[in-house]
């Protein structure tokens, strides 16, 4: 029998509240986001990203009123992924 030490699908916490497809689409989007936000020079600390909130919206501020269609599009998407499904908690941005 094989074990593996990486953690099962279901134990993540971001799988287990929004499931697998759309915790991958969350991380795709992050990873987009991140990128693009380089492009214009604004690097992210991934972590606080994550544990922050007011970090994490001042970010998404700062990319809605960029002069860069694609990272304001991105930033759309990405506050509404992180913002979950509807009826849920506060979501993970809120969380810190």
């Amino acid at each position: 029998m094989i074990f593996s030490s990486l953690p099962r699908e279901h134990d993540d916490p971001v799988v287990g509240r929004f499931g697998v497809a759309d915790a991958r689409g969350l991380l795709l989007t992050e990873v987009d986001f991140k990128w693009l936000m380089a492009g214009q020079g604004w690097w992210i600390n991934t972590g606080r990203f994550h544990s922050d909130a007011a970090y994490a919206a001042r970010l998404l501020c700062l990319a809605l009123s960029s002069g860069c269609a694609a990272l304001r599009e991105c930033a759309t998407v990405l506050s509404a992924q992180r913002d979950g499904p509807a009826g849920g908690d506060s979501g993970p941005a809120t969380r810190g």
